[in-house]
């Protein structure tokens, strides 16, 4: 195998991990949290109180 094969691995592997963080970042942003509480609500709602 070539070296280059390490390097790429090493890229993916950061670039993957920085993907995986920006994505929990902006999940628990604070601004979501009446969306997520709303969806939460939901499997106890009626079938009136559905969007």
């Amino acid at each position: 195998m070539n070296g280059a094969w390490g390097q790429v691995a090493g890229i993916v592997t950061v670039a993957l991990m920085l993907l995986f963080v920006a994505v929990w970042v902006w999940v628990w942003h604070s601004g979501h949290k009446e969306k997520y509480d709303r969806l939460a609500r939901l499997p106890m709602a009626d079938a009136e109180d559905r969007p």
